[in-house]
C-alpha cells in the first residue's frame, strides 16, 4: 500500500491540530489546579476562623451560665 502525499498531510494536520488542543487542556488543567489551590487555601483560612469563632462562643455561653468558674476551679481560679 503506497501513502500519498494527501494522505500524509492528513495525518500532519490532524497532529497539529492535537497539540494544539493538548496545549489548551494543558492550560487549562494548570489554571485549575492553581485555582484549587486557592479554594483550598481560603477553604483552610474558613475552618480556623470558623473554630475559632465557636470556641469563643462557648466560652461566653460558660461565662453567661456561670459554669466557668467551675471549670477553672480545677485551675485555681
Amino acid at each position: 500500500m503506497k501513502v500519498t502525499d494527501e494522505e500524509i498531510q492528513t495525518l500532519t494536520n490532524r497532529l497539529k491540530e492535537w497539540s494544539i488542543q493538548i496545549a489548551v487542556l494543558a492550560a487549562k488543567q494548570d489554571a485549575a489546579a492553581a485555582t484549587a489551590k486557592k479554594f483550598a487555601q481560603e477553604l483552610d483560612e474558613l475552618r480556623a476562623k470558623h473554630l475559632a469563632a465557636t470556641q469563643q462562643l462557648r466560652e461566653l455561653e460558660l461565662h453567661e451560665s456561670g459554669m466557668y468558674m467551675w471549670e477553672n476551679i480545677g485551675d485555681g481560679g
